[in-house]
């Protein structure tokens, strides 16, 4: 599957679940800032990828990001994400790559997720799925 048919079919999973049109959508669209969602729309666009790909998004840091699962003991000066933490959702997050990468909060963290990120999270598992 190319990168253009994988964002053309998350672009309609995001249409169909925060009710938008398609052509509304770009590879930069962060979900909340300029798409509206909210953290039940994150469910429900998760499965729907699952469904329309045929593959399992949920995983541990995934699963982190969803929940805002940060142990508060962790933050660095009780407000900031680690910076290991951070490196390592960066690769699927690259609006971040904007950010002062050691003053993020777990809440930021939501608003560098885009339409992008998804087709980074659907390549990797694509890539290592194993066939049918």
């Amino acid at each position: 599957m190319t990168r253009e048919a994988t964002l053309d079919a998350i672009r309609g999973c995001l249409a169909d679940s925060l009710a938008l049109a398609p052509a509304d959508i770009t590879p930069q669209s962060r979900l909340i800032d300029d798409l509206g969602a909210d953290s039940l729309d994150f469910v429900d666009i998760i499965f729907s990828l699952e469904r329309k790909f045929g593959i399992k998004l949920k995983s541990a840091e995934l699963d982190s990001l969803l929940s805002a699962d940060f142990d508060p003991s962790r933050l660095v000066d009780n407000a900031y994400i680690p910076r290991a933490d951070i490196d390592r959702l960066a690769e699927w997050l690259p609006a971040m790559r904007s950010a002062d990468l050691d003053r993020v909060s777990p809440r930021e963290l939501f608003g560098y997720i885009t339409a992008e990120s998804l087709v980074l999270l659907v390549e990797r598992k694509l890539a290592t799925a194993s066939p049918r």
